[in-house]
């Protein structure tokens, strides 16, 4: 599986699962913005999210 818009992940260090709205591809890294509900909506790193499936997560 691959990270794209609408899927779901987590960060490398926590539990909250979000969902990816916006990807950036031209920098040195790619950068994801996630929505995490109620906690808001941040940048990070590719390399710092886990995709989850829909089964697998954890609200």
């Amino acid at each position: 599986m691959s990270i794209g818009i609408n899927s779901l992940v987590k960060h490398k260090t926590g539990e909250i699962v979000g969902r990816v709205i916006s990807m950036l591809s031209r920098q040195e890294r790619p950068w994801a913005m996630v929505d995490w509900g109620n906690s808001g909506i941040s940048m990070h790193a590719l390399n710092d999210l886990i995709e989850v499936s829909q089964e697998n997560r954890r609200l």
